[in-house]
């Protein structure tokens, strides 16, 4: 078996279920996320994510970091960050960097930062759409440090990330701010907040606590009446009674707990923050 690791050079790389664009996507590996590759078919690597999730992808979305992928980094915090081949906003994008990317920081020039790409171009973005990591934290790898900020984040925090997606569409193993599924939508918000979630929601139905009072910033996890002990969905309480969440064929939205069609299906809640 093939066990090597790469980065994901575009924006978002489908994984799909079998070395084929016309296979179900299963997820997707974003922006310099490292990943190990696990099998190899003529254009096609099967990779695994740091969350543990596998799937195949295109040869072409992976490349091998550049030898200076180290130094000070910078997180995307905007929904997507244009980066551009110059430190000018009339220059046509080389790629979008979804939120949450982390990338080598080379220069800052007035109002501009730019950063290194893992195929090892350079790209330019506006100085406000990006974070300074800290730099007291390992440098490497950027994408995926679960250590950054986790204990210091609330039930306020991580509902205010939630919030920044409503309206985005569903998209079915999506895991970017260009489309969510349900589970991706509540691993991404945690994610951002430092709290790592494993990806599918019958995972995440396993993990956490229990919730024996759920409120605000728990998980709310829902099954099919005809299946009592399938998790099927899950979505992120806003308070007691309300929750958002990426709603299949729909949009990231806000519902109610005691909607008829969401009152059949609720199954539990479960708490991941920290610290209660």
């Amino acid at each position: 078996m093939e066990t090597r690791q790469l980065f994901i050079a575009v924006p978002v790389a489908p994984m799909f279920r079998g070395a084929s664009g016309e296979s179900e996507q299963v997820s997707q590996a974003l922006l310099a996320m490292p990943v190990v590759v696990e099998r190899t078919l003529p254009g096609w690597r099967e990779v695994r994510t740091p969350d543990g999730y596998s799937g195949w992808v295109r040869e072409e979305d992976l490349t091998a970091p550049p030898a200076e992928w180290d130094g000070p980094g910078c997180e995307v915090t905007d929904l997507w960050a244009n980066l551009r081949g110059a430190p000018d906003f009339r220059r046509a994008a080389l790629l979008a960097a979804p939120i949450g990317t982390r990338l080598p920081r080379r220069e800052v020039r007035d109002g501009w930062v730019q950063l290194l790409l893992p195929d090892g171009r350079m790209g330019w973005t506006e100085a406000h759409r990006v974070a300074a990591l800290n730099p007291n934290l390992p440098s490497a790898p950027f994408f995926w440090d679960q250590a950054t900020r986790g204990e210091h984040s609330t039930a306020a925090s991580v509902c205010a990330t939630a919030r920044r997606f409503l309206g985005i569409p569903y998209l079915w193993g999506g895991c970017s701010p260009w489309g969510l599924d349900c589970s991706g939508f509540v691993q991404l918000v945690f994610r951002l907040n430092g709290i790592p979630l494993r990806r599918d929601a019958n995972q995440q139905a396993e993990d956490g606590r229990e919730a024996a009072e759920p409120g605000r910033g728990d998980l709310v996890f829902f099954g099919p009446p005809e299946r009592p002990g399938a998790i099927t969905h899950v979505g992120l309480l806003l308070d007691r009674t309300r929750f958002i969440h990426a709603s299949g064929s729909d949009r990231v939205r806000i519902n109610r707990l005691d909607e008829p069609y969401h009152t059949g299906r609720y199954r539990f809640a479960r708490r991941f923050l920290p610290g209660w």
